[in-house]
């Protein structure tokens, strides 16, 4: 059997909880939590690549942390979604403060990232990682990372032929100059505006396609996706616009949802999907997600999702 990995992760590894609250707080309230999630979540790397590989792709993970108890609970996660952790390394110290997730009653979320625990790749470990596995379809990374680690991991993917999937989150605040080394952009409404903004390029709100295709103009970009949450998703696949609606189904938990979706249509793009297909499967596949507590732990298989699915296309007709 082929264990080569189909799908290269390399961007943010770590576990957490999130924090139950009624509702988000507004600037200078004061409001008390509920209780800690009851699922588990994990930093973008690490939910992405769980989904991935649950969904079906040969996924490896390529990140260089600090330690504490969270990195052995975060092994222990790789370990079972089956994720290669080879060059997943060690580095010095220890993981000093964490960030913060918030979930009101309505599933919203607010996340404050950690102070000091910006994960930074060492351009030889990237190296060394890519051209091991340089016969890997596509590989994952973004801005939860440092950015100079981002821009290399381009290059050296596009230089070995790998095609690239960045989600740019958090939002850089400048203007990107080797944005033309992605394959594939996804972003959301919000993160879509921003970049047109530091572009000096006009937004106008629904227009979606008119806005992806400024976007690729001003970056530089192969092919984009808009996640629209409720609303569903839009793609420009080459010359080709898509649009699919939203699931309606009553969220619990949105934390984790967009890199759930990012992990899930890697996952069917390195299966053989076309873009606007594995954007559909990954449009289901979130609407289970949102519908339970935490990241990691809301992820399903391929199998129970496929279940799911039929189950809901049996109530429909």
């Amino acid at each position: 059997m082929d264990r080569n990995p189909q799908v290269i992760v390399a961007y943010s590894h770590n576990v957490s909880q999130a924090i139950r609250v009624h509702k988000l707080p507004r600037p200078g309230e004061t409001i008390r939590a509920l209780q800690a999630s009851a699922g588990m979540d994990g930093a973008k790397g690490t939910n992405t690549a769980v989904a991935c590989s649950r969904v079906g792709a040969r996924v490896a993970m390529v990140a260089h942390v600090k330690g504490g108890d969270w990195y052995y609970k975060g092994q222990q996660v790789l370990k079972e979604a089956q994720i290669d952790d080879t060059y997943v390394i060690l580095g010095e110290g220890i993981k000093d403060t964490s960030g913060v997730v918030l979930i009101d009653d309505e599933g919203n979320n607010m996340i404050v990232l950690g102070a000091h625990n910006e994960q930074a790749i060492p351009d030889d470990e990237i190296d060394q990682a890519l051209t091991a596995m340089k016969d890997a379809q596509y590989c994952v990374t973004g801005y939860e990372i440092n950015e100079k680690s981002v821009r290399h991991i381009l290059r050296k993917a596009r230089e070995l032929g790998i095609k690239t999937v960045v989600n740019p989150s958090p939002i850089p605040d400048f203007v990107p100059d080797y944005w033309g080394d992605i394959s594939l952009l996804i972003l959301n409404e919000v993160e879509i505006a921003r970049m047109l903004e530091l572009a000096g390029v006009e937004f106008e709100e629904g227009n979606w396609e008119d806005s992806a295709r400024k976007l690729r103009k001003a970056y530089g970009v192969g092919d984009i996706v808009v996640t629209l949450g409720e609303k569903g998703f839009f793609c420009l696949e080459g010359e080709e616009t898509h649009f699919a609606p939203g699931i309606r189904v009553k969220a619990t938990d949105t934390t984790g949802a967009g890199d759930g979706y990012m992990g899930a249509m890697t996952a069917r793009l390195a299966m053989g999907d076309s873009l606007f297909e594995a954007c559909k499967y990954a449009n289901q596949y979130c609407s289970i997600t949102v519908q339970r507590d935490g990241t990691i732990s809301s992820y399903p298989t391929a199998e129970e999702a496929e279940e799911i699915f039929a189950q809901r296309d049996g109530n429909m007709s």
